[in-house]
Protein backbone atom coordinates (compact mmCIF):
# COMPACT_ATOMS: atom_id res chain seq x y z
CA UNK A 1 0.00 0.00 0.00
CA UNK A 2 1.66 3.07 -0.82
CA UNK A 3 2.01 5.63 1.94
CA UNK A 4 0.58 9.41 2.05
CA UNK A 5 3.93 10.77 1.36
CA UNK A 6 4.16 8.85 -2.13
CA UNK A 7 0.51 10.02 -2.68
CA UNK A 8 0.98 13.61 -1.90
CA UNK A 9 4.44 13.37 -3.69
CA UNK A 10 2.29 12.23 -6.92
CA UNK A 11 -0.28 15.16 -6.19
CA UNK A 12 2.35 17.44 -6.49
CA UNK A 13 3.78 16.57 -9.54
CA UNK A 14 0.20 16.32 -11.65
CA UNK A 15 -0.43 20.10 -10.22
CA UNK A 16 2.79 21.02 -11.31
CA UNK A 17 2.62 19.93 -14.97
CA UNK A 18 -1.02 20.71 -15.26
CA UNK A 19 0.16 24.84 -14.63
CA UNK A 20 2.82 24.38 -17.20
CA UNK A 21 0.06 22.80 -19.71
CA UNK A 22 -2.05 25.44 -18.93
CA UNK A 23 0.50 28.60 -19.60
CA UNK A 24 -0.46 30.61 -23.00
CA UNK A 25 -0.62 34.35 -24.66
CA UNK A 26 -1.19 37.32 -22.89
CA UNK A 27 -1.96 40.41 -24.62
CA UNK A 28 -2.93 43.90 -23.67
CA UNK A 29 -3.52 47.50 -24.57
CA UNK A 30 -2.91 51.19 -22.41
CA UNK A 31 -3.65 54.54 -23.13
CA UNK A 32 -3.13 57.57 -21.41
CA UNK A 33 -3.55 61.05 -23.05
CA UNK A 34 -1.60 60.78 -25.79
CA UNK A 35 0.50 58.01 -25.03
CA UNK A 36 -0.47 54.21 -26.02
CA UNK A 37 1.75 50.94 -25.45
CA UNK A 38 0.62 47.75 -26.79
CA UNK A 39 2.43 44.54 -25.73
CA UNK A 40 1.81 41.07 -25.65
CA UNK A 41 4.15 37.15 -24.74
CA UNK A 42 4.36 34.59 -27.19
CA UNK A 43 3.79 31.22 -25.65
CA UNK A 44 4.63 28.13 -27.32
CA UNK A 45 6.32 25.02 -26.78
CA UNK A 46 10.04 25.87 -28.05
CA UNK A 47 10.31 26.21 -31.39
CA UNK A 48 12.44 28.67 -34.13
CA UNK A 49 10.80 32.39 -34.41
CA UNK A 50 11.64 35.00 -36.73
CA UNK A 51 11.57 38.64 -37.86
CA UNK A 52 9.33 38.71 -40.85
CA UNK A 53 9.28 42.09 -42.70
CA UNK A 54 5.90 42.41 -45.41
CA UNK A 55 6.22 45.23 -48.19
CA UNK A 56 3.77 43.37 -50.67
CA UNK A 57 1.09 46.07 -49.97
CA UNK A 58 0.87 49.60 -49.82
CA UNK A 59 1.12 49.94 -46.29
CA UNK A 60 4.59 47.99 -44.51
CA UNK A 61 4.40 45.64 -41.64
CA UNK A 62 7.17 44.14 -39.34
CA UNK A 63 6.11 40.98 -37.79
CA UNK A 64 7.14 38.04 -35.35
CA UNK A 65 6.50 34.95 -37.00
CA UNK A 66 6.55 31.17 -35.64
CA UNK A 67 6.00 27.76 -37.08
CA UNK A 68 2.26 26.90 -36.15
CA UNK A 69 1.07 23.05 -36.94
CA UNK A 70 1.40 22.56 -40.34
CA UNK A 71 1.67 25.83 -41.33
CA UNK A 72 5.43 26.66 -42.00
CA UNK A 73 5.23 30.78 -40.64
CA UNK A 74 2.40 32.39 -38.90
CA UNK A 75 2.96 35.84 -38.19
CA UNK A 76 1.71 36.06 -34.61
CA UNK A 77 2.05 39.74 -33.63
CA UNK A 78 3.35 42.91 -35.63
CA UNK A 79 2.89 46.03 -36.63
CA UNK A 80 2.71 48.46 -39.71
CA UNK A 81 4.03 51.68 -40.58
CA UNK A 82 1.10 53.10 -39.57
CA UNK A 83 0.93 52.40 -36.11
CA UNK A 84 -1.75 49.64 -36.15
CA UNK A 85 -0.17 46.62 -33.98
CA UNK A 86 -1.93 43.10 -34.13
CA UNK A 87 -1.60 40.00 -31.77
CA UNK A 88 -3.68 36.68 -31.83
CA UNK A 89 -5.03 34.46 -28.82
CA UNK A 90 -5.54 31.10 -29.28
CA UNK A 91 -8.98 29.99 -28.20
CA UNK A 92 -10.97 26.83 -27.91
CA UNK A 93 -12.13 25.93 -31.45
CA UNK A 94 -15.71 27.37 -32.32
CA UNK A 95 -18.23 26.85 -35.09
CA UNK A 96 -19.03 30.00 -37.40
CA UNK A 97 -21.46 30.81 -40.39
CA UNK A 98 -19.65 30.68 -43.06
CA UNK A 99 -20.86 33.37 -45.38
CA UNK A 100 -19.78 33.80 -48.73
CA UNK A 101 -21.40 37.07 -49.88
CA UNK A 102 -18.43 38.23 -47.88
CA UNK A 103 -14.78 39.38 -49.15
CA UNK A 104 -13.17 35.78 -49.27
CA UNK A 105 -9.60 35.56 -49.54
CA UNK A 106 -6.93 33.13 -50.93
CA UNK A 107 -4.95 33.07 -47.74
CA UNK A 108 -5.83 34.14 -44.28
CA UNK A 109 -7.34 37.74 -44.07
CA UNK A 110 -4.87 39.37 -41.22
CA UNK A 111 -2.12 40.32 -43.56
CA UNK A 112 -4.60 42.34 -45.68
CA UNK A 113 -5.74 44.29 -42.95
CA UNK A 114 -2.16 45.14 -41.65
CA UNK A 115 -1.35 46.05 -45.50
CA UNK A 116 -4.16 48.38 -45.84
CA UNK A 117 -5.97 49.29 -42.70
CA UNK A 118 -4.29 51.95 -40.60
CA UNK A 119 -6.98 52.40 -37.56
CA UNK A 120 -9.18 49.95 -35.59
CA UNK A 121 -11.92 51.60 -37.31
CA UNK A 122 -11.22 50.35 -40.65
CA UNK A 123 -10.07 47.25 -39.65
CA UNK A 124 -13.73 46.24 -37.74
CA UNK A 125 -15.18 47.61 -41.37
CA UNK A 126 -13.31 45.13 -42.89
CA UNK A 127 -12.93 42.37 -41.19
CA UNK A 128 -17.01 41.85 -40.31
CA UNK A 129 -17.08 41.94 -43.84
CA UNK A 130 -14.89 39.18 -44.54
CA UNK A 131 -15.45 35.24 -44.72
CA UNK A 132 -13.26 33.75 -41.65
CA UNK A 133 -14.30 30.00 -43.22
CA UNK A 134 -16.53 27.98 -41.26
CA UNK A 135 -14.67 27.61 -37.79
CA UNK A 136 -12.09 29.77 -35.64
CA UNK A 137 -9.77 29.20 -32.98
CA UNK A 138 -8.26 32.30 -31.63
CA UNK A 139 -9.31 35.56 -31.52
CA UNK A 140 -7.21 39.07 -32.83
CA UNK A 141 -6.21 41.80 -30.87
CA UNK A 142 -5.68 45.32 -32.83
CA UNK A 143 -4.37 48.60 -31.69
CA UNK A 144 -4.05 51.96 -32.87
CA UNK A 145 -1.86 55.22 -32.52
CA UNK A 146 -5.20 57.25 -31.52
CA UNK A 147 -5.67 54.32 -28.47
CA UNK A 148 -8.41 52.75 -29.91
CA UNK A 149 -8.34 49.20 -29.51
CA UNK A 150 -10.37 46.11 -29.95
CA UNK A 151 -10.62 42.07 -29.45
CA UNK A 152 -12.28 40.45 -32.54
CA UNK A 153 -13.83 36.99 -31.23
CA UNK A 154 -16.55 34.50 -32.19
CA UNK A 155 -20.28 35.89 -31.10
CA UNK A 156 -22.48 33.15 -29.16
CA UNK A 157 -24.73 33.22 -32.64
CA UNK A 158 -21.89 32.12 -35.09
CA UNK A 159 -21.19 35.22 -36.29
CA UNK A 160 -17.64 37.56 -35.56
CA UNK A 161 -18.16 40.11 -32.83
CA UNK A 162 -15.83 42.18 -30.78
CA UNK A 163 -15.24 43.63 -27.70
CA UNK A 164 -14.04 47.42 -27.36
CA UNK A 165 -11.69 49.29 -25.15
CA UNK A 166 -13.41 52.44 -23.95
CA UNK A 167 -12.48 55.55 -25.47
CA UNK A 168 -10.05 58.15 -23.90
CA UNK A 169 -7.35 56.29 -21.15
CA UNK A 170 -8.04 52.87 -20.15
CA UNK A 171 -6.96 49.65 -21.14
CA UNK A 172 -7.58 46.14 -22.91
CA UNK A 173 -6.68 42.73 -21.97
CA UNK A 174 -7.18 39.15 -23.90
CA UNK A 175 -5.49 36.02 -22.93
CA UNK A 176 -6.78 32.32 -24.21
CA UNK A 177 -10.94 32.44 -22.89
CA UNK A 178 -13.15 33.96 -25.65
CA UNK A 179 -14.12 37.70 -24.30
CA UNK A 180 -17.35 37.13 -25.54
CA UNK A 181 -17.71 35.11 -21.89
CA UNK A 182 -16.77 38.36 -20.10
CA UNK A 183 -20.33 39.12 -20.66
CA UNK A 184 -21.76 35.67 -18.63
CA UNK A 185 -18.60 35.62 -16.10
CA UNK A 186 -17.77 31.93 -17.27
CA UNK A 187 -14.04 32.34 -17.17
CA UNK A 188 -11.28 31.92 -14.93
CA UNK A 189 -8.18 32.75 -16.02
CA UNK A 190 -4.76 34.08 -13.27
CA UNK A 191 -3.12 35.53 -16.39
CA UNK A 192 -5.91 37.48 -17.51
CA UNK A 193 -6.38 38.97 -13.61
CA UNK A 194 -2.98 39.23 -13.45
CA UNK A 195 -2.47 42.05 -16.18
CA UNK A 196 -5.95 43.73 -15.48
CA UNK A 197 -5.04 44.18 -11.69
CA UNK A 198 -1.83 45.76 -13.04
CA UNK A 199 -3.53 48.14 -15.51
CA UNK A 200 -5.84 49.22 -13.24
CA UNK A 201 -3.44 50.01 -10.32
CA UNK A 202 -2.07 53.57 -10.77
CA UNK A 203 0.72 53.42 -12.94
CA UNK A 204 2.41 55.69 -15.22
CA UNK A 205 2.19 54.06 -18.35
CA UNK A 206 6.35 53.38 -19.83
CA UNK A 207 8.00 50.57 -21.93
CA UNK A 208 9.13 49.50 -18.75
CA UNK A 209 5.96 49.16 -16.70
CA UNK A 210 4.50 47.52 -19.96
CA UNK A 211 7.39 44.63 -19.69
CA UNK A 212 7.03 44.08 -15.95
CA UNK A 213 3.17 42.63 -16.44
CA UNK A 214 4.72 40.56 -19.29
CA UNK A 215 7.36 39.20 -17.20
CA UNK A 216 4.16 39.23 -14.54
CA UNK A 217 2.75 36.93 -16.82
CA UNK A 218 5.25 35.11 -18.51
CA UNK A 219 5.21 31.39 -19.46
CA UNK A 220 8.08 28.60 -17.89
CA UNK A 221 8.29 25.10 -18.68
CA UNK A 222 6.97 22.62 -21.29
CA UNK A 223 5.36 25.92 -22.98
CA UNK A 224 7.90 28.77 -22.58
CA UNK A 225 7.20 32.55 -23.34
CA UNK A 226 9.89 32.29 -26.51
CA UNK A 227 9.39 36.01 -27.18
CA UNK A 228 7.35 39.10 -26.19
CA UNK A 229 7.41 42.63 -27.66
CA UNK A 230 6.02 45.84 -26.43
CA UNK A 231 5.25 48.13 -29.71
CA UNK A 232 4.71 51.92 -29.64
CA UNK A 233 3.05 52.93 -32.55
CA UNK A 234 5.04 56.18 -33.28
CA UNK A 235 7.06 53.27 -34.73
CA UNK A 236 9.02 51.28 -32.42
CA UNK A 237 9.41 47.65 -30.94
CA UNK A 238 10.80 46.70 -28.18
CA UNK A 239 11.50 42.70 -28.02
CA UNK A 240 12.24 40.23 -25.30
CA UNK A 241 13.79 36.63 -25.82
CA UNK A 242 13.19 33.78 -23.85
CA UNK A 243 11.36 36.32 -20.79
CA UNK A 244 15.07 37.85 -20.27
CA UNK A 245 13.28 41.50 -20.14
CA UNK A 246 16.13 42.88 -18.34
CA UNK A 247 17.12 42.96 -22.48
CA UNK A 248 15.11 44.39 -25.10
CA UNK A 249 16.28 44.59 -28.53
CA UNK A 250 14.86 48.21 -30.23
CA UNK A 251 13.60 47.89 -33.69
CA UNK A 252 12.31 50.81 -35.80
CA UNK A 253 9.38 49.76 -38.05
CA UNK A 254 10.28 52.62 -40.83
CA UNK A 255 13.84 51.59 -41.21
CA UNK A 256 13.08 48.03 -40.93
CA UNK A 257 10.50 48.12 -44.22
CA UNK A 258 13.41 49.80 -45.91
CA UNK A 259 15.36 47.23 -45.85
CA UNK A 260 13.07 45.60 -47.87
CA UNK A 261 11.04 42.09 -47.72
CA UNK A 262 12.56 39.25 -45.52
CA UNK A 263 12.49 37.04 -42.77
CA UNK A 264 15.34 36.60 -40.14
CA UNK A 265 15.70 34.37 -36.90
CA UNK A 266 15.19 36.63 -34.19
CA UNK A 267 18.08 34.93 -32.35
CA UNK A 268 20.54 36.60 -34.26
CA UNK A 269 19.38 39.95 -32.88
CA UNK A 270 20.66 38.85 -29.66
CA UNK A 271 24.22 37.70 -30.47
CA UNK A 272 25.44 39.92 -27.63
CA UNK A 273 22.98 39.22 -25.29
CA UNK A 274 24.69 38.27 -21.34
CA UNK A 275 24.19 35.23 -19.83
CA UNK A 276 21.55 35.39 -17.15
CA UNK A 277 22.39 34.34 -13.55
CA UNK A 278 20.10 32.38 -11.66
CA UNK A 279 18.88 34.68 -8.04
CA UNK A 280 18.37 33.30 -4.91
CA UNK A 281 14.82 34.75 -5.30
CA UNK A 282 14.43 32.46 -8.30
CA UNK A 283 15.98 29.24 -6.40
CA UNK A 284 13.65 30.10 -3.53
CA UNK A 285 10.81 27.52 -4.92
CA UNK A 286 12.87 25.13 -5.78
CA UNK A 287 14.91 24.93 -2.78
CA UNK A 288 11.48 24.62 -0.80
CA UNK A 289 10.22 21.67 -3.14
CA UNK A 290 12.65 20.46 -2.89
CA UNK A 291 12.91 20.21 1.24
CA UNK A 292 9.70 19.08 1.11
CA UNK A 293 10.61 16.44 -1.17
CA UNK A 294 13.47 15.16 1.28
CA UNK A 295 10.93 15.52 4.22
CA UNK A 296 8.39 13.18 2.58
CA UNK A 297 11.28 11.05 1.64
CA UNK A 298 12.70 10.41 5.18
CA UNK A 299 9.12 10.01 6.22
CA UNK A 300 8.19 7.05 3.96
CA UNK A 301 11.59 5.31 4.48
CA UNK A 302 10.92 5.87 8.33
CA UNK A 303 7.46 4.22 8.01
CA UNK A 304 8.29 1.23 6.02
CA UNK A 305 11.53 0.66 8.04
Amino acid sequence: MRSKGFILFLIIIQLTSNSIIASACTIFTDSQGDRVLFAGNEDQSPTESYLLVDTQGPIGVVYLATPWQEHPLIPQMGMNEEGLCYDTNWIPNEALNSDTDFTTYEDWPVPHLMRECSTVEEVLVRALESNWGSSISYQMHFADATGDAVVIHPGSNGELTYTRKPSGDGSLVSTNFNLERLKSGDYHCERYSTANEMLQAGHELSVEFMASILDATHAEGQVSTIFSAVFDPTGTIYLYINHRFDYPVTLNVEEQVALGARQEPIEELFDGLPAQGVTLEEMAPYALLGIVLIGLYIHHRQRTA
